[in-house]
């Protein structure tokens, strides 16, 4: 590349893009240190026109075939029109970073294709994690490792929620209102509380980690939106209740959920609270890697698309980047998932039943006939007149046998009064 400046065209001007701007600038002499040249921003399209008139371009199409931009920062979210300016900015010969991860989930392998057919790059670290560098790190730092699992908090909103339950003993409402007030969550939650944000992350994960595309459908997917204060309050002694996403290889197949977990006080991810994320990845020969660090926010965010930006810039100006592709993506190459019904694991169970003799040796008489093995049993102090709360832990448990016999036990009407709760406990 002979021009003295590397000229960005940035699509999408909202909180993100208006942070890039500011590092971008901010961070002039540190880019001119690692690029050898500068980078500048030469247009801005949005659905709104914007504070930098000079800079403003109504059509993103304008962008794209602009001769005079190198590189295209795709900012929108959602899955169109980003699918379409990330194929088109590949198909016209530019590289392009976005922090897109949902149209990265749903639309990798046409995304992957088009990469190794026009020889070009997309960089997206800031699309799972903020500012942590888990793409790099399972890319480039375990690059030879055989990956064996990922299990990670990976939604600065839920976890914000989670530990306003927590910490602060306020249900799932008032939680997620602090949540809004604080900026960490929008109007309209419910790609973050729902699950869907931790699956499209954990998708673009297991896709790198295993050679294939994993797509969102192949995930169990649940949210905290159901998730009850008295869950929380009754297992805060001994730890705390985390969205988790996880990929686990078995010998059967990918085991993969978004669910909320319990998270025992001895677990890494005990301590991650508020906005911040954390990542484990366990390699056969590395073990167990942690990533930790701040995902959500203006700045972690932006952070990570301008590390994207310099990082591909660095081989711009080599002309190497894309020549040989980041990943090798080859469609007939397939994984087997394994069927959620037959994941296993150790579970919290909580029963609201009536408080008379024998309730307990009926639970755990249909717990036994399922192959459903008790570790512990509790009565919470908690007086409900006539009724009782019951806290089974169990020992690891094959999934389709537990819902088996809470099936079963919730068809008891005449001593359970309201549907069993149950909530897998995460282990390290």
């Amino acid at each position: 590349m002979t021009k003295e400046t590397i000229n960005i065209g940035l699509i999408g001007y909202g909180t993100v893009g208006k942070g890039v701007v500011r590092i971008l600038k901010s961070s002039s002499k540190i880019i001119i240190g690692k690029v050898g040249k500068p980078i500048e921003v030469k247009s801005i399209c949005d659905i709104n026109p914007i504070d930098k008139t000079e800079l403003y371009v109504k059509d993103f199409r304008q962008i794209i075939k602009d001769p005079d931009i190198d590189l295209i920062v795709e900012l929108i979210g959602g899955y169109e029109p980003a699918r379409t300016i990330i194929i088109e900015s590949l198909k016209a010969g530019k590289n392009v970073v976005t922090a897109n991860k949902a149209a990265l989930a749903k639309f990798w392998g046409e995304i992957y294709t088009a990469i190794q057919t026009y020889q070009k790059s997309v960089y997206y670290e800031a699309a799972v994690g903020g500012a942590i560098p888990v793409i790099a790190g399972l890319t480039e730092g375990l690059a030879g490792e055989e990956i064996l699992e990922i299990k990670g908090i990976l939604n600065g909103t839920t976890n914000f929620i989670l530990s306003k339950m927590t910490k602060d003993a306020l249900d799932y409402k008032s939680a997620l209102k602090e949540a809004q007030s604080a900026g960490f969550a929008e109007t309209d939650p419910s790609f973050d509380v729902n699950g869907i944000d931790t699956a499209n992350k954990l998708a673009i994960l297991a896709s790198l980690a295993w050679g294939s595309w994993i797509k969102v459908k192949d995930i169990s997917v649940s949210g905290i939106a159901d998730l009850d204060i008295k869950d929380v309050s009754l297992t805060k002694r001994n730890g705390s209740i985390k969205l988790i996403g996880s990929a686990v290889k078995m010998k059967n197949g990918i085991d993969l959920s978004v669910q909320p977990c319990f998270i025992g006080k001895e677990h890494p991810f005990s301590s991650v609270r508020d906005e911040y994320n954390a990542v484990m990845i366990k390699g056969k020969n590395s073990g167990d890697v942690l990533f930790y660090g701040k995902g959500a926010g203006q700045g972690p965010a932006a952070s990570a698309v301008v590390s994207d930006i310099i990082n591909l810039s660095q081989f711009m100006v080599t002309n190497t980047k894309g020549i040989i592709p980041d990943i090798i993506y080859d469609p007939k190459i397939k994984n087997q998932i394994l069927p959620f019904s037959k994941s296993k694991a150790a579970y919290y169970l909580r029963f609201t039943v009536s408080d008379k003799p024998g309730v307990f040796a009926k639970l755990a008489d249909i717990l036994g006939k399922h192959k459903v093995s008790i570790a512990s049993l509790s009565q919470p102090n908690i007086s409900r007149g006539d009724f009782a709360d019951i806290v089974i832990i169990t020992h690891p448990s094959v999934l389709e046998d537990l819902n088996s016999a809470l099936k079963e036990i919730k068809s008891l009407r005449s001593i359970i009064k309201s549907a069993p709760v149950k909530i897998k406990i995460e282990t390290f």
